[in-house]
């Protein structure tokens, strides 16, 4: 086994740990989407935000982007381990997908018990009738993954491609 598939394969077991542990709070997060890149949204909002979705905020259109673990992060790469792989648009239809983004984060009862599955990051970016984007926040659960509720209406929504890495 080569040293950077060892070197990647312990840096995932410890995020994996990290992501397991809980935040003490009694809330789990709101989850910043991913530092990565992804060209089809690096260039529509300034920042990720910490913040979750504005309650009055009606998106027209989405734009995603999935990503998947490099072996070797080549020298231009600014997103250390993943790659984007597609990036795909949206045209709705939002509301369930808005009514999603509005749900608190989980709240944590005890001591949470989290699976060592590592969640692939998607990055999503929602547009508005004025041209406004925003990479909100997500509400997360308490293993720091985003809500089911918010995953299936993703899953919902028709997708196209508009770019892929080669």
């Amino acid at each position: 086994m080569s040293m950077s598939v060892r070197r990647i394969a312990l840096l995932l077991v410890a995020v994996l740990a990290v992501a397991a542990c809980s935040n003490g709070s009694g809330r789990a997060p709101y989850l910043t989407q991913p530092a990565v890149s992804c060209p089809a949204v690096d260039g529509l909002a300034g920042q990720r935000s910490a913040d979750p979705l504005p309650t009055d905020f009606r998106p027209v259109s989405a734009i995603r982007c999935a990503f998947q673990p490099i072996v070797a992060p080549s020298a231009g790469s600014r997103s250390s381990g993943l790659a984007w792989v597609v990036a795909q648009r949206s045209a709705g239809p939002f509301d369930d997908l808005v009514r999603a983004l509005h749900l608190p984060p989980q709240e944590q009862n005890g001591e949470p018990v989290c699976p060592a599955v590592f969640v692939m990051p998607v990055l999503l970016a929602l547009t508005d009738a004025s041209g406004n984007t925003v990479l909100p926040a997500l509400p997360g659960t308490v293993c720091r993954t985003p809500l089911p509720e918010v995953q299936s209406e993703l899953d919902a929504l028709a997708w196209v491609d508009i770019a892929r890495q080669q």
